[in-house]
């Protein structure tokens, strides 16, 4: 028997376009639901590349070392095989030969060993430092480097003689020959203004004996060190052939050459470890933004799909194949993606500018630092774009294609069959897997606590997802059950509905869940953070007033001293915020894992003015090379009280010292103490951040009194009422940087969640014209959809709110002690009235439009 051959089917690309474009007329909703989708997405993606790039690829200009041909420094990073390097917080130096070393090269004609140190000029109007007051101060052969800058006077001789910018001295009123009045590596005094350089950089130039002793280079760890060595190319000589010159000279040897742009992260290391923070953030942010945007896409796929099934199923029943079937419902969305595109990418490059600004004003990233627009983002975002539309088609028009042509047509004007088991056992699967990862919260005492609960509520909501339509069917049918007979018709019928529609209702509830789940987890999370270090600061804070001189580099030599000595002054205690460098060996693969550990370096005393919960050892024994960790951290690293432990300071230099305590207040006071002695020569200036002082009970106010006198005395010294503890700033604004960010994520997720509600309401055209033909008015239609729209708001807030609940609740116990975060309570009201009006207005408007007469 001769088989008779397949109709041919409609080819949708193959010069058959319009075929695809024909089923797409009368989707405008479902398509601007797609548009919409992408239209943030893209944004998002393009933020984040460019974020990246400008991590990899940016720099800082360089402003005083801008006459260098290359520039010589030590690592400022330490090296991670599968991670990104991990930097350094403050600055690391190289041996002082290296100078002498490769001034003698003959590619090289000048080489200076530069070193700086914290300076500050003061006016009539306060005082005048760098960009770093830290290090502002530098030895007179560093003006070698200035490009074209004219001295008016000569260099400085002696210990009391100092070289000014023009715009400094301006500011001091002084000229040539005036007295000026300078504090210098903490010490103040009169100095004899010998020349003025005209130059755009600030600075500070002393003699290079006395700069070497104001930076510590003449005895202490730093002895025989310099922080580079910046050198100018010989006549004739290229920067290719000099760098070439120096690499082999320095072969072996621990040092980095930069050159061109790299220069400017030579004269800023915080720019280097900036740009390292930018890859880490648009990193640790690419797993939200990839699931979430993912989702939100996918979502308004499904719909788009659903609008379609009819034309679909008849197309299978002509003799389409499920290539064919694919094909038309994939290049629809592929257009639309193409057309938004420009739109999202654009406004991506937009954003990022603003974000690296705030970032700026975060101390995240140092201000200056300009963001890298290559096409790379652009690119990228475009490819994954369409790549994920393109998937997200064929994965949701698979069920259709595949199917035999008469199951597509029944499943076309009724709800497809009940989803299959691996579907809801997968999403049970997930929502046990989220509460294994929130365990860790439990035992967890630091910021590491928030890391499982946050992926924990991401599980959770694919969990739901994917569980939705068996566990809504079940849901609905126990309610239509159990519904009082003084129940109105339409609410019968609207519960019917859900029971009977589990697909859609199920996807909108998803929807509404993912948002309910996303603001509450992620939200909480944060302020949970920042409840539980608000709440060690001021348990465990207390000292009365705390002295900053921020301008200055650092607090006066001898005001610890000076305050101690104070009437009414119970303690004065220096502090210094850090962080270690942690080791350890691993021991199933190759290499080390290298942890940065937040510490706080304290002067002798420290008891006195703080209690960081002291479980094991004496928080007084903190002199000399010792060190005190927190509990938590001490677990993870092996460390116990007694043991001598070796670790990296934060100019990388290996240091060894004894664990004197252990302690539970790990945020709010870091997660290491370190002593005042151990710190000495590894920290950028050497000087003190800040005093903290304890006043005797009942004299605050007089030692208040005394405090704003000495601070008066000594311009640049501010005063304030608590100790602010600078150990928690950097959690503070990582903190804030994520709820922002969130904040935007959520906008977007909300904006996608009600363009795809309003398109799958006005798909119901059909359903609402039935209803009109057997007597319904318009008001009972609407009614009705406001009956089911309040449901699905209700099983939203209820599903997004069990699946943060355990996340959450670990959280809340392994920061705070309690089953419940921390953070305002008026973010879950006002989550459950977003999602109520959303569902309302979704339901409402497009009501309107079905039930208008036509």
């Amino acid at each position: 028997m001769t088989a008779t051959p397949d109709p041919v089917a409609p080819d949708p690309v193959g010069g058959r376009g319009p075929l695809a474009l024909k089923l797409a007329r009368g989707r405008a909703g479902v398509l601007t639901a797609v548009a919409v989708a992408v239209l943030g997405g893209s944004a998002f993606v393009t933020v984040g590349g460019v974020l990246a790039d400008t991590g990899v690829r940016s720099s800082v200009p360089a402003e005083r070392l801008r006459g260098a041909d290359a520039v010589v420094t030590a690592p400022q990073t330490v090296e991670q095989a599968e991670d990104l390097d991990l930097p350094l917080p403050e600055r690391a130096g190289l041996p002082e030969e290296f100078t002498a070393r490769l001034a003698a090269l003959p590619e090289v004609g000048t080489a200076v060993g530069d070193v700086g140190f914290p300076a500050a000029v003061h006016t009539g109007d306060g005082v005048v430092t760098g960009a770093d007051p830290r290090t502002t101060g530098h030895g007179w052969s560093s003006a070698a480097l200035l490009e074209d800058a004219a001295l008016e006077g000569q260099a400085p001789q002696g210990t009391r003689e100092v070289v000014l910018d023009a715009a400094t001295a301006a500011a001091a009123g002084a000229g040539v020959g005036d007295r000026v009045r300078v504090t210098a590596a903490g010490s103040t005094g009169d100095h004899r203004l010998s020349g003025v350089l005209d130059t755009g950089a600030t600075v500070v130039l002393f003699a290079d004996d006395t700069a070497a002793d104001l930076a510590g280079r003449t005895g202490g760890p730093r002895e025989g060190t310099v922080d580079l060595v910046a050198l100018r190319a010989a006549p004739d000589v290229s920067e290719e052939r000099l760098t070439e010159a120096v690499e082999e000279a320095l072969a072996g040897e621990d040092a980095l050459v930069r050159t061109g742009d790299r220069i400017g992260d030579a004269e800023s290391p915080a720019a280097g470890a900036a740009r390292g923070v930018l890859v880490a953030v648009a990193g640790s942010l690419g797993g939200v933004l990839v699931m979430t945007i993912g989702l939100t896409v996918a979502g308004a796929l499904s719909v788009s799909v659903a609008a379609q099934r009819r034309d679909l199923a008849l197309l299978r029943a002509v003799g389409a194949t499920p290539r064919q079937v694919r094909r038309l419902v994939a290049v629809p969305n592929l257009l639309v993606t193409l057309a938004v595109l420009p739109f999202g990418v654009g406004g991506g490059y937009l954003l990022a500018g603003v974000a690296l600004d705030w970032f700026a004003s975060l101390g995240l990233v140092p201000p200056g630092l300009p963001p890298v627009l290559g096409p790379l983002p652009a690119l990228a975002t475009v490819v994954l774009m369409a790549l994920a539309v393109w998937l997200a088609s064929l994965a949701a028009v698979g069920r259709t294609a595949a199917a035999p042509p008469t199951d597509a047509l029944a499943e076309s004007v009724a709800e497809p069959r009940v989803p299959g088991r691996a579907r809801t056992w997968s999403g049970a699967a997930l929502l046990l897997a989220s509460v294994g990862a929130s365990v860790p919260a439990l035992v967890l005492g630091n910021e590491m606590a928030a890391v499982g609960p946050a992926s924990a509520s991401l599980l959770a909501v694919v969990g739901l997802a994917l569980v939705g339509p068996a566990l809504l069917r079940s849901v609905s049918g126990a309610l239509g059950r159990r519904l009082p007979a003084a129940s109105s018709a339409l609410t019968w019928l609207a519960v019917r509905n859900l029971h009977g529609h589990s697909h859609r209702v199920a996807g909108a509830v998803s929807a509404l869940a993912m948002l309910v789940a996303f603001a509450l987890s992620q939200g909480y999370v944060n302020t949970t953070l920042l409840t539980a270090q608000a709440e060690q600061r001021e348990d465990g804070g207390l000292a009365s007033s705390t002295l900053t001189a921020p301008a200055l580099g650092g607090l006066p030599r001898g005001l610890a001293e000076t305050v101690g000595e104070v009437p009414s002054v119970a303690a004065a205690v220096t502090a210094t915020p850090t962080a270690l460098v942690w080791t350890t060996e691993m021991p199933f693969e190759e290499g080390a894992l290298h942890q940065e550990v937040p510490a706080l370096v304290l002067g002798p005393g420290a008891p006195e003015v703080v209690d960081v919960g002291v479980t094991e050892g004496d928080l007084g024994a903190l002199t000399g090379d010792t060190v005190a960790l927190g509990a938590q951290t001490a677990r993870s690293l092996g460390a116990e009280p007694g043991q001598t432990v070796t670790f990296r300071m934060g100019d990388g230099s290996e240091v060894s010292a004894e664990v004197v305590a252990l302690y539970e207040r790990e945020l709010g006071f870091g997660r290491a103490l370190v002593s005042r002695d151990l710190a000495r020569g590894h920290l950028t200036g050497d000087l003190a951040a800040e005093l903290r002082v304890l006043a005797e009970p009942g004299r605050e106010s007089e030692v208040r009194e005394a405090l704003d006198g000495l601070a008066s005395a000594h311009p640049g010294v501010e005063v304030a009422d608590a100790a602010p503890d600078a150990s928690g700033a950097g959690l503070a604004a990582n903190t804030l940087l994520n709820l922002v960010v969130l904040l935007c994520l959520a906008g977007y997720v909300l904006l996608s969640v009600a363009n795809r509600l309003s398109a799958q309401t006005l798909r119901r055209r059909a359903e609402t014209d039935a209803l009109r033909a057997v007597g319904m008015t318009p008001a009972q239609v609407r009614s009705l959809l406001r009956r089911e729209a309040a449901l699905i708001a209700v099983g939203a807030v209820v599903a997004g709110v069990l699946a943060s609940a355990v996340p959450l609740a670990f959280a809340g116990m392994g920061l705070l002690g309690r089953p419940w975060p921390g953070g305002p309570f008026w973010l879950l009201p006002a989550t459950v009235l977003v999602v109520a009006v959303v569902s309302w207005l979704c339901a409402e408007l497009p009501a309107r439009r079905l039930t208008a007469d036509r």
